[in-house]
């Protein structure tokens, strides 16, 4: 796919699977129409400018066409498909981190990489509905597919459990002995967290107990997500490969080898098409890419 915006930042999938967006260090976000007759160029989204770190999709159908984009700057803009414009924007309390929508697409999570803060959005209001002060740095927001708990990764290795939407704290999950940097939700109350400790924790969301333990990778996780069926999970870390693992058997099913670090990964959310970044490498010549790779 033609990229040329920089080191990969994040990647997002439109709800329908027909739209890919990506964001780099170098210019606005690209967006590129897979369905029959798309173009392999892509389109820029210039309106959003050359400062977006973070993309996500709207996953609910009735909004399919709404794509929120954080820049460091503390706005989010959410950017209509349909008028190829900005719909309105977002102020946040500080840089964005990361954002994440609720499974319905009413509410909108982002981190605050400056004081821990983690700030959630009524879209429908387009004010903060609630936010939560967390002691120690956030890395990953996830509610589960009910919209009846919110999950909060921290650098503590825990994974910190709140009923949604009121907030009330439910439980701790010691997921990782370091930093539990990612996490991610199926369809069916399984969830998969990716730690410091290079490990990826599979975990039943009933009790709260592990099921699986996989030894993935060598170094600390950065990525997982989950395939639309939940058969597959995809990681990512520091060593240069994406992962693909059956969840039921825990067998390595692919090892994807990567020119230079991964630093976005998503499932498409329709069929077995994984899409991932990569941040490029002057010391290797590698350059940043974006690439999909369809699971047989």
């Amino acid at each position: 796919m033609h990229w040329e915006q920089g080191a990969v930042l994040d990647i997002s999938w439109s709800s329908d699977g027909s739209l890919l967006t990506a964001a780099g260090t170098k210019g606005p976000p690209r967006t590129w129409r897979l369905e029959k007759g798309g173009h392999k160029e892509g389109e820029e989204l210039k309106a959003l400018g050359a400062s977006i770190e973070r993309l996500s999709w709207c996953p609910s159908a009735h909004q399919s066409s709404l794509l929120a984009a954080a820049s460091y700057d503390r706005t989010i803009y959410l950017w209509d498909q349909r008028q190829s414009a900005v719909s309105y924007k977002l102020l946040t309390s500080g840089g964005n981190s990361d954002i994440s929508w609720s499974p319905t697409g009413r509410f909108l999570a982002t981190i605050n990489r400056d004081d821990n803060k983690v700030e959630f959005f009524d879209m429908a209001q387009r004010t903060v509905f609630v936010s939560a002060d967390v002691e120690d740095a956030v890395y990953s927001v996830k509610w589960d597919h009910n919209e009846s708990m919110v999950m909060l990764a921290t650098q503590l290795g825990t994974v910190e459990v709140y009923e949604w939407p009121g907030m009330r704290h439910i439980t701790r999950v010691a997921a990782h002995a370091a930093s539990c940097n990612c996490v991610a939700m199926d369809d069916h109350g399984v969830m998969a967290t990716g730690g410091a400790d290079a490990l990826v924790e599979l975990w039943n969301m009933e009790d709260f107990s592990v099921t699986k333990t996989l030894v993935a990778h060598e170094s600390p996780l950065l990525f997982v997500d989950f395939s639309m069926d939940g058969r597959f999970l995809a990681s990512a870390s520091d060593d240069l490969a994406v992962r693909i693992h059956e969840v039921f058997s825990g067998e390595l099913m692919h090892s994807l080898p990567v020119d230079s670090l991964t630093t976005a990964l998503e499932w498409h959310p329709r069929n077995q098409a994984l899409a991932y970044g990569s941040a490029g490498s002057g010391k290797d010549s590698a350059k940043p890419a974006v690439t999909i790779f369809l699971k047989s």
